[in-house]
């Protein structure tokens, strides 16, 4: 796989945190935003239809309008803030695309006593970037592939091709089981485990809460990011299923709509937790405290 599949630091993790904050901050009802987002989420059908379904791939992209796929022209999105996906013939494949990205803001509020109205300004910013290519990318047939992009706190603008296959989300779609029942009953994993960021993963019986510190490995943003739910050991592999998220310390909102979760793969060699979140997050090693 080539590194632009294997960044250092994901971006998984700001994405979907980033999904999450739009719908807390536009509504308390996670599940009517989500069928509301979803409903702009565009299929794109499929690129080449004499390839067999077997040897495809899936790209699912967020704010970026793909131009050409392979030096063909394709027309995946037009307009700001787009988002779709499209199956795509697995192998070595170059993407050209432009980022295009909206935010509006609310700037003043004045209010009229006379009147005994309120006015409302808003501000739209746009900003965008044009022809970035992603030449040669290797894609595996059946996995699936997050093109995104956006700007941090440093202003500066990061562009993810991410395979997320291991990280299954309903919202794009993936079959994604139910998390399990809560059990109290303690595994090999029970305690709390740390990693070289101060990132920790607590397990309690069959549940887990993950707890990422601004500006680390995992959380690219400027609030400490929380998530808990529940696991099962799978072979090699932890699966959690997240059930709720907490942005800075505040209260926790249910994330159970979203159907997300993260298959890590794991090694347990004493007090040291290996973790590692396939083409996601390379193997770290948590230490127990």
């Amino acid at each position: 796989m080539k590194n632009l599949l294997k960044p250092k630091y994901s971006a998984l993790f700001g994405i979907t945190i980033l999904i999450i904050v739009m719908l807390i901050s536009l509504t308390g009802c996670m599940s009517m935003m989500l069928k509301l987002a979803q409903s702009q989420y565009k299929d794109h059908g499929v690129f080449d239809r004499s390839v067999p379904v077997e040897q495809q791939s899936e790209v699912r992209f967020m704010f970026v309008n793909i131009k050409s796929f392979n030096g063909k022209p394709v027309s995946w999105g037009d307009k700001a803030n787009n988002q779709g996906f499209v199956k795509v013939p697995s192998g070595t494949n170059t993407i050209v695309f432009d980022w295009v990205h909206e935010m509006t803001k609310l700037t003043s509020v004045d209010y009229n006593s006379v009147r005994g109205a309120t006015t409302y300004t808003y501000t739209t910013t746009t900003s965008s970037l044009n022809n970035i290519t992603f030449p040669n990318v290797e894609m595996l047939p059946g996995h699936n592939y997050f093109l995104g992009g956006g700007k941090g706190n440093d202003g500066q603008l990061r562009i993810w091709l991410l395979d997320q296959t291991y990280t299954p989300t309903g919202y794009y779609g993936d079959i994604v089981a139910n998390p399990p029942k809560e059990s109290k009953t303690p595994t090999k994993f029970e305690g709390t485990w740390k990693n070289i960021y101060g990132e920790t993963f607590e397990f309690s019986g069959n549940t887990w809460i993950q707890k990422m510190p601004p500006l680390t490995g995992s959380n690219t943003g400027p609030n400490e990011v929380r998530m808990k739910g529940t696991f099962f050991e799978d072979g090699d592999f932890i699966k959690l299923y997240a059930t709720d998220t907490s942005i800075d310390g505040g209260r926790w909102f249910n994330l159970k709509a979203m159907k997300q979760a993260y298959f890590w793969k794991y090694k347990l060699e004493g007090n040291n937790l290996l973790l590692e979140l396939p083409y996601i997050m390379p193997e770290m090693s948590y230490v127990k405290q």
